[in-house]
């Protein structure tokens, strides 16, 4: 895929050099394969607390430079430093990749809590550059097409809205850590910060009414499972379940009923796993699509944030806009009688 469009202060045309910050699994998948798929797009560096391990990957992932952090932010040749470390140490190497003159990506969630969201969409623009958060799944032509139906008004009035992201029971182990509350961990900051933002891009700001955690027993900081009461714009009521305890097969769905007909969407956080779109009413079946083989959520982000640093325009991953996320993200933990992280 090529991404061509005018360039912007602190990017090539034709190209975006990055580096990745935290040799973490999701690196590979997020950053590595789609930058091999896009022309001009190049991953130059992986950094890593440990020197060893950092070499060891980008041997492996055929990654020309390893460093530590500060290596890759001093690094002239970087333009976009992706984060890939624990939600709590985002905001201190995204203000400090900002200040050091390079754009930067935030693996999700933006960071651990509104307060230091909002700090990272402040050095952002006190910089001059650009925070983006990577909530892939908003780039994927299914989630466009999704969003578009829900606005379409084919449903009628939206009466409900129930969202279930559930990770199989047997993915997140002890030792995992989304498990470890110094690290920022916990279902609802997993996958939850998913569906809070689903919700805001196809009804609007959420209201959190009431929430009750599952805790884990090592850590009772941590929400192994998360139900949550909200309200949308226009008094439409959500149930958001978040949860590290679903079955072997686990969910990403999203269910609406409308007045006039109800809408299932499945496999919603990462759509190129299968995703189905379907409409109906009492009279029968008004929709049924399924996602487009070959077209990947982590690809097209990549190749947006390419175009969007090019030509200046507006993102749905801008972090000012991510800031929202987190705060409405905190106020169901406080409701479920926990601590925002």
């Amino acid at each position: 895929m090529t991404v061509e469009a005018a360039p912007a202060d602190g990017v090539e045309t034709g190209s975006l050099r990055i580096g990745v910050l935290g040799a973490a699994g999701i690196t590979e998948r997020a950053m590595i394969d789609p930058s091999r798929a896009l022309e001009g797009v190049r991953v130059e560096a992986i950094a890593s607390r440990d020197p060893e391990r950092a070499r060891a990957l980008a041997d492996r992932l055929g990654v020309p430079r390893a460093s530590d952090y500060d290596g890759v932010l001093a690094d002239p040749d970087i333009d976009l430093v992706y984060i890939a470390l624990p939600p709590v140490f985002h905001a201190e190497w995204a203000a400090r990749a900002l200040a050091a003159g390079k754009h930067v990506l935030c693996e999700k969630p933006l960071s651990a809590n509104g307060t230091t969201a909002a700090r990272i969409a402040d050095a952002a623009e006190a910089a001059g550059r650009r925070a983006f958060v990577g909530f892939h799944y908003r780039l994927h032509p299914f989630i466009e097409r999704l969003l578009d139906v829900l606005d379409s008004g084919v449903l009628g009035r939206t009466e409900r809205i129930d969202v279930d992201f559930s990770i199989p029971h047997f993915v997140v182990q002890p030792g995992n850590i989304r498990l470890d509350g110094n690290l920022g961990g916990g279902a609802f900051m997993d996958v939850g910060c998913y569906a809070i933002d689903l919700l805001r891009a196809g009804w609007g700001e959420p209201e959190v009414l009431r929430a009750v955690a599952q805790p884990y027993g090592a850590d009772p900081r941590i929400d192994l499972q998360m139900d949550a009461d909200l309200r949308l714009p226009g008094d439409v009521p959500a149930r958001v379940r978040a949860s590290f305890l679903g079955d072997d097969t686990g969910s990403m769905t999203l269910r609406v009923t409308g007045t006039d007909a109800r809408l299932a969407a499945t496999s919603v956080i990462v759509p190129q796993w299968g995703a189905v779109l379907h409409v109906e009413s009492d009279d029968g079946v008004l929709l049924e699509e399924r996602a487009r083989e070959g077209d990947n959520s982590y690809e097209r982000q990549l190749a947006h944030i390419a175009m969007v640093l090019r030509d200046g325009s507006p993102s749905v991953l801008d972090a000012a806009r991510g800031v929202g996320t987190m705060q409405a993200v905190d106020g169901v933990y406080r409701a479920a009688g926990l601590q925002p992280r």
